[in-house]
């Protein structure tokens, strides 16, 4: 068998391996995001003209040849064009929920002319005779790949000025994107070029995903407000001002409860109103005196949370004839 052959099947059991390997739960995975399959395997291209194309490379030789060397590992991906082309690597990557997402990559370049970028900005090349420059992205993927869209792209990394250098060596840039968590995002690099070889670079790219700490319980805390009698038929409103939605329950106080119970649904923070009615005991002591001292437990339930219990003296008062 030839080294050739050889090779080719080492690198195609390193393809396999690793793109069968199953990811931690919850975390956002970037496939063969330090190209140390010696491929592209996980990622997409498109090559505007065919003038020019992603590929990996490998270290040895790479300084010598036209490039940095890989800034780790053996291998990097590398973009290099023989004539005008919009080269564009892109891989789409779903952002688990319920985690943080911390996205990071090693970027690099080389052109051969100066940083030129159209006024107003674009990506393709029709109609433009200079076009000399990279951004890295993260965008909607639903969007044209060469969209420029600031309502399309969710956070910029890279994205050449007029003036910028020439050359740039490896670079760390780094994007949180725990805002888009529960999306797949599109990871983009694009590189415009109708000047002269423009070699870009990428490598080590990866997202950290973090669990998020559970939310805080929904509270259950109320405080009593003002209670409006009706004196004309012995009964009550107490105002309870609640945190939340959720439900409350008033029952009398003591072993021989003079309260009917009272049951009200909260949709929304805010002041309620708990009506309070004697039942039997209380009407016949409101009858006989025309006035009502009692306890009463309000309970509150959270929607999503925890009961609490508050106990408030109140008095009814009705008008005897």
């Amino acid at each position: 068998m030839s080294r050739l052959t050889v090779r080719s099947l080492l690198a195609l059991i390193v393809v396999s391996v690793a793109l069968a390997a199953p990811a931690a739960a919850g975390a956002a995975t970037v496939v063969n995001g330090n190209f140390e399959t010696g491929t592209l395997a996980g990622w997409q291209q498109f090559n505007q003209t065919g003038a020019g194309e992603w590929f990996t490379y490998e270290k040895e030789g790479a300084e010598e040849e036209f490039f940095f060397p890989p800034p780790s590992g053996t291998f990097a991906a590398a973009d290099d064009q023989g004539s005008p082309d919009l080269d564009v690597l892109y891989q789409d990557i779903f952002l688990e929920p319920g985690f943080s997402h911390q996205l990071a990559l090693t970027f690099y370049y080389r052109s051969s002319e100066p940083i030129v970028v159209p006024s107003p900005e674009a990506l393709a090349l029709e109609g433009l005779t200079e076009n000399q420059h990279v951004r890295v992205d993260v965008m909607n993927p639903a969007a044209p790949i060469d969209s420029v869209n600031s309502s399309t792209i969710l956070a910029t990394l890279f994205a050449n000025k007029n003036g910028d250098p020439e050359v740039v060596p490896p670079t760390h840039l780094s994007a949180n994107l725990s805002a888009f968590a529960g999306q797949t995002v599109r990871l983009r690099i694009a590189n415009s070029v109708t000047e002269g070889p423009f070699n870009t670079g990428l490598d080590d790219v990866s997202i950290t995903s973090t669990p998020l700490p559970p939310p805080p319980p929904p509270s259950n805390a109320i405080t009593r407000g003002k209670l409006t009698l009706n004196k004309s038929k012995g009964t009550g409103k107490l105002a309870i001002n609640v945190p939340g939605p959720g439900t409350l329950v008033a029952v009398g106080k003591g072993k021989k409860k003079k309260l009917k119970k009272a049951n009200l649904t909260v949709t929304a923070a805010g002041t309620v109103k708990l009506p309070l009615n004697p039942n039997g005991a209380g009407k016949k002591a409101l009858n006989s005196t025309g006035k009502l001292k009692t306890g009463v437990d309000v309970t509150f339930t959270p929607t999503g949370g925890t009961a609490a219990t508050q106990t408030y003296k109140v008095t009814l008062k009705k008008n005897l004839k």
